[in-house]
């Protein structure tokens, strides 16, 4: 039978099976789960109840199938967890049945009750209440339907970095044309930037580089650097992007040659190399940068001409103008990475200074392309220095300035340029002060067992201040080892601060324009933190790498690997399955105020030919916002109608009343 032929066949009484999970002792140990069966099987129109140790196992899903057939049930209640993870399940044991998977009804009583209630008798009174609204509802629920609907094949990424451009390939080794949004000149984000990687001390433009030819070669990956997104609508399937593109003022014929930078009179500091650089207002910010283009830095150009006259190519041009496209895409992931922690509001710790550096800034100077070449000095005066201190946990792990979490990775970076200080300074002396030691990954902790081997001296403290000298350029660094109970006072040459990895001081905005929940920590809030880490708050737009939250390399390459896999399942599919379970109007009594369209948060709502509102039920999320805009209550929710909640509520009411509780 169809779902259009049981909703056009005449109302018949309920026979609805009632399914009560001990789920181990994680319910059993609080609710006498035997008692709510018994009671169960008293309430109208159930026909059965029973309860089971793991309703949601083979053997569990097989007796709700038996009971079913045996007992001519025609809607099913279970209660055990929660109705995100475990509807499903139950909903396709009766669906694989022939019945309408809408007719089952999930009633959570694990976090809703035995999770929250010591008391076992009062945990157990609740759970019947909750079970008796249950069973109130599923008498009312109606059979829906499903939909296919059509999706774009086509994919956007946002975001250069290495989660973007893992996503990216993954994408279009599936065959799916890929969009990839980069607001950089340059792809590859933070890892370009480093020395060397944890744990193995491989060069990092080694690993990477393989994959920044293969996007940029790849015949479905269209790359847009200088670029943002800048407005986004529609839904899963069939979002419309649009991106607007900053001019690079030099076009893709551009050979590298670099002419250009060598005739420019204008030198200013690099951003990519934190300080540690200098570059010319036409530039490339590092050789291998691709695409293999060179920009020009308009806030820093004097319009001499001296470049446009060099070019052997006329790939300069100065009319070059901003460029806005509309891209058709069925799915989008978010990979716009991290930024560093920026110590300046640490006041005690004086990051004016130039002798006190951030880990990253200690990647570019021990770079070779570098102005100091890979050596190892004071920025101050250029001299090698005898004693450097680094402080961890700058801007992490803490409740009074800067964030509250831990960043996971600054302990092995730290770690690790340590260990390359004492490598190519072994007369220095590196202390490294710390709270606790992560090492949180597979071959990590043989890692730091190394570092200790090369003479690095761990204390276990925080420093309280970083004092620079004025004379000498020196700073001291006073710091308790909470181990030995010792008041130290270390006179560095140098002071490397580990700060931590933060979101994108720009995210909000991104975020906004997305529709993405935020962390209060700022970073993108992933729909589920273990069972779906790669989804966002938003369907069809997934997260990959360190924007969900700080990772190393490895994390973040395997988490953007399962945000292109999951991105990727509707459009290589071809189509989505949309439960109709959305608002629905009444025509008879709808005025056409309007108020449910405005009321809509995600413009599902339109106006239709006859001057009415019509549901869009492919971009409705049934949440329900338009039913109490509706002033004449024209507007319900499949499932969700007035009469139902009704029905629910003044069961739980008289299940309250019976038990002899006002609560």
């Amino acid at each position: 039978m169809t779902d259009k032929q049981k909703e056009e066949e005449p109302q018949k009484k309920p026979r609805i099976g009632v399914f009560v999970c001990h789920c181990g002792e994680n319910i059993a140990g609080v609710v006498d789960v035997k008692a709510v069966a018994e009671y169960a099987a008293t309430l109208p129109n159930v026909e059965y109840s029973t309860d089971y140790l793991f309703m949601c196992s083979k053997q569990g899903i097989e007796l709700i199938q038996k009971a079913v057939k045996e007992h001519n049930l025609d809607r099913t209640v279970v209660a055990s967890c929660s109705h995100e993870q475990h509807w499903p399940t139950f909903a396709k044991a009766i669906s694989d049945l022939g019945f309408n998977p809408h007719m089952h009804t999930q009633v959570n009583i694990r976090e809703w009750c035995s999770w929250v209630t010591d008391d076992k008798k009062a945990a157990t009174e609740k759970a019947k209440r909750m079970v008796a609204a249950g069973v109130a509802r599923a008498a009312l629920k109606e059979p829906v339907g499903t939909q296919k609907l059509p999706v774009t094949k086509r994919s956007m990424v946002v975001g250069g970095g290495v989660a973007g451009l893992r996503a990216a390939m993954d994408l279009a080794e599936l065959g799916i044309p890929v969009v990839l949004v980069e607001k950089e000149t340059s792809i590859g984000g933070h890892m370009t930037m480093l020395n060397k990687t944890f744990p193995t001390d491989e060069c990092p433009m080694c690993t990477v580089s393989p994959l920044l030819n293969g996007v940029m070669a790849h015949p479905n990956i269209e790359v847009l650097t200088l670029s943002e997104v800048t407005n986004v609508e529609g839904t899963m399937g069939n979002f419309t992007v649009e991106v607007t593109t900053k001019p690079r003022y030099v076009h893709d014929n551009c050979t590298s040659c670099g002419r250009c930078a060598e005739v420019c009179p204008v030198e200013v500091k690099n951003e990519w190399d934190h300080g540690f650089g200098m570059r010319k207002a036409v530039y490339k910010p590092f050789p291998q940068a691709l695409p293999s283009v060179f920009t020009v830095d308009m806030k820093h150009c004097i319009d001499c001409g001296s470049c446009v006259i060099a070019c052997p190519v006329n790939a300069i041009d100065f009319s070059m103008k901003k460029e806005k496209r509309t891209f058709e895409v069925g799915t989008i992931v978010v990979a716009t990475g991290y930024e560093e922690y920026d110590p300046t509001e640490i006041t005690a710790y004086h990051y004016e200074h130039p002798n006190i550096i951030t880990q990253l800034q200690m990647e570019r100077m021990l770079a070779p392309t570098t102005l100091t070449k890979g050596k190892i000095v004071r920025p101050s005066d250029g001299k090698v220095p005898r004693t450097v201190v680094v402080v961890q946990c700058v801007g992490s792990r803490n409740d009074q300035v800067g964030n509250e979490y831990c960043t996971g990775v600054c302990c092995m970076y730290g770690i690790k340029n340590s260990g390359i200080i004492k490598e190519h300074l072994p007369d220095t002396e590196v202390f490294f002060c710390y709270i606790d030691i992560r090492t949180p990954g597979l071959h990590y902790e043989e890692y730091y067992k190394r570092a200790q081997k090369k003479g690095i001296r761990f204390i276990r403290g925080r420093p309280a201040t970083l004092t620079p000298d004025p004379k000498t350029g020196n700073i001291y660094v006073e710091v308790e080892d909470t181990l030995t109970r010792t008041p130290l006072c270390i006179e560095a040459d140098l002071v490397v601060l580990s700060a931590g990895m933060i979101a994108p001081r720009g995210f909000g905005k991104l975020g906004a324009k997305l529709g993405l929940l935020r962390a209060k920590e700022g970073f993108a809030k992933e729909y589920h933190i273990k069972m779906g880490p790669v989804r966002s708050s938003r369907d069809g737009v997934f997260l990959a790498g360190a924007i969900q939250g700080p990772k190393d390399i490895t994390q973040t390459v395997a988490h953007a690997g399962g945000a292109a896999s999951a991105a990727a399942q509707p459009l290589v599919r071809g189509y989505l399955e949309k439960r109709m379970d959305t608002a629905v109007i009444d025509e008879r009594l709808c005025t056409s105020c309007m108020a449910c369209l405005a009321t809509c948060p995600i413009g599902a709502i339109t106006v239709g030919e006859k001057g009415m509102p019509v549901v869009n039920d492919a971009a409705c999320k049934s949440c329900g916002a338009c039913v109490p805009a509706c002033p004449v209550g024209a507007i319900q929710i499949r499932n969700f109608r007035d009469s139902q909640i009704s029905a629910e509520v003044s069961a739980l009411l008289a299940a309250a009343r019976a038990g002899g509780s006002e609560e």
